[in-house]
């Protein structure tokens, strides 16, 4: 078994999404993560070079759990999409590109194993989505998949270019935060903040900002998960994708 891991500190990079050009300054990062979290915090902080570590998780409530759909920054925007995965390497998908701020997706933990979401626009007349995966047990991790068929996971050992692409902050019990479309409240310890980068290392526009997709969780905790060879479908996937790069490294 091995647990996820404590704090540590993210690495930004400087947002190509800002738009000097409209504000004036070379320098703009009105658009960074920080500086979007800023705008929807009444009192109290959250320092987003300071993320929790955590890559796996499991519910707390009885039986489900409230995913809402924050916030995007990309040019990916429209293809975007962001979920759950397992230990067995499937997919359970909450948004897709064509879900906006203050959407929302409830999961729901069956005692069979199985999970059901539904997925609904903050619109109260809006359509809901719904989908049954069998099997899928209640720990999970986060993915985010790009229109151009990359996939990242909030376990960094799995990314196929070694790069961490989510930064995650759990609530403080006191940090006050305005999420779109509902009253204000405050940032409990049982609701964590998921943010992706949704471009490679290496890619001519990748500039690890993490605002690419953020999503609010609440009524999970992190948890420890089985050893990582049994995340079948990603890891052995992910490996040979490592040992290629490395290779390729040495012949340059």
């Amino acid at each position: 078994m091995f647990s996820s891991s404590p704090a540590s500190a993210v690495t930004f990079g400087t947002s190509l999404d800002c738009d000097p050009a409209l504000s004036g300054d070379p320098l703009d990062q009105t658009c960074s993560l920080q500086s979007l979290l800023d705008d929807i915090t009444v009192s109290g902080g959250i320092d987003t070079t300071n993320d929790t570590g955590f890559e796996y998780f499991t519910n707390t409530a009885t039986g489900g759990s409230l995913a809402r759909f924050m916030f995007e920054v990309a040019g990916f925007a429209s293809g975007n999409k962001f979920g759950l995965f397992n230990k067995d390497g499937v997919k359970a998908e909450l948004f897709d590109g064509s879900n906006d701020d203050a959407d929302r997706a409830i999961v729901d933990f069956l005692d069979n194993g199985d999970i059901s979401i539904s997925t609904k626009a903050f619109d109260p007349i809006g359509s809901t989505v719904d989908n049954l995966i069998s099997d899928f047990g209640n720990v999970f991790g986060f993915y985010l998949e790009n229109p151009a068929g990359h996939t990242f996971f909030s376990d960094a050992s799995l990314n196929f270019d070694g790069r961490q692409h989510s930064a995650i902050y759990q609530g403080d019990n006191s940090t006050v935060l305005d999420l779109p479309g509902v009253q204000p409240g405050v940032f409990t310890d049982n609701e964590f903040i998921i943010a992706f980068e949704d471009l490679p290392e290496g890619h001519p526009y990748e500039d690890f900002d993490y605002n690419d997709l953020v999503v609010m969780m609440e009524s999970i905790e992190p948890t420890d998960i089985p050893e990582p060879s049994t995340l079948l479908g990603l890891g052995v996937v992910v490996s040979a994708a490592l040992v290629t790069r490395r290779r390729q490294r040495r012949s340059n």
